[in-house]
């Protein structure tokens, strides 16, 4: 192996003149092709002439197809922009150039790192890293709060890159000189892998998924991969061996795009009388459709909200799941979090089948360990240790606190990818680059056991304040400030020191021992200190956390009224005070949960368990004797639901908070949410009108 060349002095780099450097790169291409690696180039220099000589280089690339990030992109160049950071699964170029001089999108960058292919240019133009790292990035202003400019503010992000990239198998330019030469790993060892396979492991995955179809139904198999590992090309062929079984199978995935390479090595494989055996179908069809199929494929299934994959899966008996587990899609981690554990709860029975060897370039690729490293995209792989009677550390860690702190900084990311469904790259980057941000830690041992990140908000002078309020001004990264001005009417809140809790997690394997109420008590006495008016924090809403938040002391005061497009929750807002007012929270509360009821309709995807848990109902007098007569002539069968049902809403907005959990979630659905007989009717464990109806009369019975 050839060692690192890394020149301590500029005079001790090798120059050359620029063509014979556009001729050594071309030569590192055509040995990167040969040991089915990507050739990772960082060129640091002069603006005009880095992009002169880039431009040179994809002169001399014929028929490569080449992204571009950034300004001045070449004439035949797919320039990508922020709208390309989630569609780029399953997309492939030859060339990458990022032109950093115009700003350094960190997401981004990570995003398309995977679509370079084996023998391929992942190319950084930049300044000088002495220089580079003192400027600002606009690339990043909306990371940054108001009124905090990206033109001009100088983050750390770029410093801490720096740092984890110079540790790194990269060659490193500057000008005409070459600074660092490559450490170009061995050949690849042969795979015996037989055609059509490109390794064994994917061998196994075929037979896995052959399995799915011959096996016990309602046993789904998950496969899973970091990108370039053939899973998409696993389902395709394992359809084409089931189609020409006789099979009918379904394809979905986030987009026809995605589905490409799948489609592609099954119509490869099969004549093409077979390929109608393989339709693709977009899943919110399959889901309003009555499709059959004896199996249903699921590509890159972590892009699909985790509502969406439960739904499918019940509705088919037979089901694989391909999906990228990394954190640069931004959904990887939450596809873990959320759609495994409800295959553990329903589908005790399902398969997992974890795809290491790469298939697009070999196991030592030095582009790969690149962006896994530098971007902290590894999962943190030590076990936590807790020992209840030892004594827990609290620890505050602001913005400038992570360039000393590399090895913390990864732990407090890697939690936070695995807690929240949508962790992304930007995230870290927001951690270096925004200084109204903090995280607060509770550790043992110097080991991170859970942590928080919290936002600084408000501080919004009465004007600017009182004109978000009137709907003319939005302010961005005063998330908690903006909802309490406008959509509570509560301008002068926003006047006060804020600080929103934007998540707060703790190890999975600690959950349930009190580590997160104790870490948000922690923050509460920090934030009397820092003269805080009032604490707030807006999640997905389930059941389990509003009740988490409500023990903390938080209260509601607002429900968004679109669901997320991940998760399909309402996002609900809560509140607590600090130094502020604790009778104008009471107050907000009160009329948020009152406002609630009234405006129940407007939320048909929120769980009974949740509006019973945060609605309000409005005053009623009780039932006189003939009223009450009235529903147990219904109990004893004797009148009609639509004749009683009057009633029984006044009954039970009387006495909703006295009933068993599950008949007061029933009436909930039946009376405040008003749905349908028919509909709840359908639902386990009724299966019928009439069971329901008798399951009805049997709650009044046994209660009025």
């Amino acid at each position: 192996m050839v060692s690192h060349r890394l020149c301590p002095a500029a005079g001790s780099w090798l120059n050359m003149p620029p063509m014979p450097l556009l001729s050594q790169l071309l030569q590192w291409q055509q040995l990167a092709a040969r040991l089915n690696i990507r050739l990772p180039v960082i060129w640091q220099g002069d603006n005009k002439q880095l992009i002169s000589d880039s431009w040179q280089l994809l002169a001399q690339l014929a028929d490569a197809t080449v992204y571009w990030l950034g300004e001045q992109p070449p004439v035949d160049a797919v320039q990508l922009s922020d709208k390309h950071n989630y569609q780029l699964l399953g997309s492939e170029c030859d060339v990458l150039v990022i032109n950093a001089f115009s700003g350094f999108n960190a997401d981004l960058v990570a995003a398309s790192a995977g679509c370079v292919k084996a023998g391929g240019i992942w190319l950084l133009l930049c300044p000088e890293f002495s220089s580079w790292q003192q400027l600002a990035n606009p690339a990043h202003k909306n990371l940054l709060p108001y009124p905090l400019d990206a033109h001009t503010h100088q983050g750390q992000f770029i410093r801490f890159w720096l740092s984890c990239v110079q540790q790194q198998n990269v060659i490193i330019l500057h000008n005409n000189s070459i600074c660092r030469e490559l450490d170009w790993p061995k050949p690849p060892p042969a795979d015996t892998a037989l055609v059509p396979y490109a390794t064994t492991e994917q061998a196994s995955a075929v037979a896995a998924i052959l399995h799915v179809v011959s096996g016990h139904r309602r046993r789904p198999l998950l496969l899973s991969a970091d990108r370039g590992r053939g899973k998409s090309a696993a389902l395709g062929i394992a359809a084409a061996q089931l189609a020409m079984a006789g099979k009918q199978l379904v394809l979905t995935a986030p987009s026809p795009r995605t589905a490409t390479t799948a489609l592609q090595h099954f119509q490869h494989l099969t004549a093409i009388t077979l390929h109608q055996q393989l339709n693709f179908v977009a899943f919110d069809q399959l889901l309003s459709g009555d499709y059959q199929a004896d199996l249903l494929l699921v590509d890159e299934a972590a892009a699909i909200p985790t509502p969406v994959l439960q739904q499918l899966v019940q509705k088919f008996s037979r089901v694989v799941f391909a999906t990228t587990e990394h954190g640069y899609e931004g959904t990887g981690r939450g596809f873990q979090l959320r759609f495994q554990q409800h295959l553990n709860t329903h589908y005790p029975g399902w398969k997992k089948l974890h795809l290491h060897q790469p298939i697009r370039y070999q196991q030592a690729d030095p582009l790969e360990q690149l962006t896994f490293n530098s971007f902290l995209l590894k999962p943190n792989a030590d076990a936590t240790k807790f020992l209840p009677d030892a004594a827990l550390n609290f620890k505050c860690y602001q913005t400038t606190d992570w360039l000393n702190q590399a090895e913390k900084l990864q732990q407090v990311f890697s939690l936070l990818s695995l807690a929240h469904y949508q962790t992304q790259v930007k995230d870290l980057a927001a951690l270096l680059d925004n200084p109204q941000l903090q995280v607060v830690t509770l550790e043992q041992n110097n080991q991170l056991l859970a942590c928080a990140l919290i936002c600084i908000e408000g501080n919004i002078e009465a004007t600017l304040a009182n004109q978000i309020y009137l709907g003319a001004r939005r302010l961005q990264g005063h998330l908690l400030a903006q909802s309490l001005a406008f959509h509570l009417a509560q301008p002068d809140l926003a006047q006060g020191t804020l600080w929103r809790v934007m998540r707060i997690t703790v190890q999975p394997q600690l959950q349930r021992q009190k580590l997160g109420a104790a870490l948000l008590a922690f923050i509460d006495t920090q934030a009397r200190q820092a003269s805080v008016s009032y604490l707030g924090c807006s999640f997905g809403v389930t059941t389990e956390l509003c009740n988490f938040w409500r023990d903390c002391g938080y209260q509601a005061v607002r429900l968004g009224t679109t669901t997320d497009n991940a998760s399909n929750e309402y996002s609900l807002l809560m509140l607590k005070a600090v130094l502020g007012d604790t009778a104008t929270v009471n107050t907000l509360a009160n009329a948020f949960a009152k406002q609630l009821f009234v405006n129940l309709t407007v939320y048909p995807a929120l769980s009974a368990a949740l509006v019973l848990a945060l609605a309000t109902a409005p005053a009623t007098t009780e039932l006189n004797t003939r009223q009450k007569q009235q529903l147990l002539l219904f109990a004893q069968g004797k009148r009609p639901y639509e004749l009683i049902r009057h009633l029984l809403l006044d009954w039970f907005n009387l006495h909703y908070n006295h009933l068993q959990t599950l008949d007061a979630e029933l009436l909930c659905s039946l009376l405040w949410q008003q749905h349908d007989l028919a509909t709840v009717a359908q639902k386990a464990p009724f299966n019928g009108k009439k069971r329901l109806l008798c399951k009805l009369a049997e709650i009044v019975r046994l209660n009025c």
